[in-house]
């Protein structure tokens, strides 16, 4: 059997070193024609990745707008969706209402007022809804529903209400209760309003909305005037009666206006949001496109490279095995 000499093993050990070398630059080269990227970009640019990074910081940037644009705009709709509610509620009623004066009998009266209390509790459910498990009409307390029950509400009028003898004076004690920092303004459990979450670069949100907002507590007082009377108030008073529930009627009338108002400026924002995603959107498959042209590879140059190094490794094994003498032959002499 051939012996190896010294300088046959320093031969076989460049070779090996060779073989690893050229099938590393077949791993990469191959990488690259699949993927069509750089198997090292840092040596692409030459050490100088700042321009990546500050692609790669854009991006993040962008990321992190389209989230809090997406969630401003989740807030939005589901804040629109229940102000467009509110209004169909008191549009439903408020006609009705004003007729009240003109019923020809108490029981009438009474049958709407009934309406109009199941119609408080449908409005209140509406301010509390929650969107992703956040009250949308809370301010900052996101985990607290702005309002309590309609029942709470009335139970809370009854009292301020107390000893009133005529619908001027029931509907006076509403309106003050509604408009005190200690009665609606206690009533409501919500915090301030949201801060303006930044949705693009130099761009934020109007988030502002609560449940105090003046559009919603006018509603909520008309509404609680004409509930006010299914709960007995003015009791054995059949017209002072009606005439609350016409001036609850007169109360939703004037605050449509503000509730319309309101729901275009919810519009507003709505359209900003939606605009500055569109420009992140944009803005972001631009710096993708710049960021794979940074790291991109010619495919026709790699496939070259690929072929290249396979032929030198094939080349390498051939001058490895003939050195070696790696044949049944010569390992039998």
């Amino acid at each position: 059997m051939t012996r190896i000499s010294v300088g046959d093993a320093s031969l076989t050990n460049i070779l090996s070193r060779q073989g690893a070398e050229l099938r590393a630059q077949v791993q990469r080269a191959s990488a690259e024609v699949t993927t069509g990227r750089r198997s090292d970009i840092a040596a692409t640019l030459r050490g100088d990745v700042s321009p990546l990074l500050a692609i790669d910081a854009s991006l993040t940037r962008l990321a992190a707008f389209n989230t809090t644009a997406a969630d401003a705009a989740f807030q939005t709709a589901t804040q629109q969706a229940a102000i467009s509610g509110l209004s169909s509620l008191a549009k439903g009623i408020t006609t009705t209402l004003l007729n009240s004066r003109d019923f020809p009998t108490p029981a009438q009266v009474n049958t709407v007022a009934a309406d109009a209390r199941g119609r408080l509790a449908s409005v209140i459910g509406l301010l509390n809804t929650q969107a992703s498990g956040r009250a949308v009409f809370s301010g900052v307390a996101t985990d607290t529903l702005p309002l309590g029950t309609s029942d709470d509400l009335l139970t809370a009028l009854e009292t301020v209400a107390a000893g009133a003898t005529t619908a001027g004076e029931v509907s006076a004690a509403v309106a003050t209760w509604f408009a005190d920092p200690l009665g609606f303004g206690a009533f409501y459990q919500g915090g301030a309003p949201l801060a303006p979450p930044p949705i693009a670069p130099g761009e934020t949100a109007d988030l502002s909305t609560t449940a105090t907002d003046p559009a919603i507590r006018d509603t909520l007082a008309g509404f609680a005037m004409a509930a006010l009377i299914d709960r007995g108030i003015l009791s054995g008073k059949p017209e002072e009666r009606a005439t609350l529930a016409q001036t609850a009627g007169q109360r939703l009338l004037t605050s449509e206006e503000a509730r319309i108002t309101l729901s275009a400026r919810i519009g507003t924002v709505e359209a900003r949001i939606e605009a500055a995603r569109t420009r992140n959107s944009a803005e972001e498959t631009a710096l993708g496109i710049m960021r794979s042209e940074v790291g991109s590879v010619d495919p026709y140059e790699a496939a070259a490279r690929l072929e290249t190094a396979r032929a030198q490794l094939e080349s390498l094994y051939l001058v490895t095995a003939r050195v070696s003498r790696l044949s049944l032959v010569e390992f039998l002499r």
